[in-house]
């Protein structure tokens, strides 16, 4: 199902460097609340716009708006909450999945996104990211997210 969605997906890839961004989109886990709170304070400082997308299934998480669980899927994968569908159909010109999930939402949101460069874990299957980190020696979010901003500096 998520293929033959994948295929009506229009997005335009265009890989930029980390001062040459003007919206991101964030997926994270609630969990990592500490390292997401640095990437935003980072992209404030460089005044790009970001939205969030928090898989938490603790809900709710104080100053936190976009939460979502697992009730916001129906049974196939596919989001039954506007906030995702928003989510997924706004082009950001980066989208960051540091949520490290497996989940088919994860899937979904991901592989649907219409930002014009995914970055995200090397380890997601199906790997639906433009720019994989890999993380299989060190599965953690802050890893990733340190990579993510090395990397995207380095893109001219």
């Amino acid at each position: 199902m998520i293929d033959k969605k994948i295929k009506l997906v229009k997005r335009k890839k265009q890989y930029r460097g980390l001062d040459a961004l003007k919206s991101v989109g964030i997926v994270w886990n609630g969990k990592d609340q500490d390292i997401h709170e640095r990437l935003v304070n980072l992209l404030d400082e460089k005044q790009i716009k970001h939205t969030d997308l928090c898989f938490s299934e603790t809900l709710p998480i104080e100053g936190i708006v976009n939460i979502v669980n697992k009730k916001d899927f129906n049974f196939w994968g596919m989001p039954k909450n506007k906030n995702i569908e928003h989510f997924i159909n706004t082009e950001f010109d980066l989208l960051i999945d540091m949520s490290l999930s497996t989940s088919l939402g994860a899937q979904v949101i991901r592989s649907l996104s219409r930002a014009s460069l995914k970055a995200g874990w090397s380890a997601a299957v199906p790997d639906y990211f433009d720019l994989s980190i890999d993380v299989s020696k060190n599965p953690d979010p802050r890893f990733l997210v340190k990579q993510l901003v090395h990397y995207l500096n380095a893109i001219n």
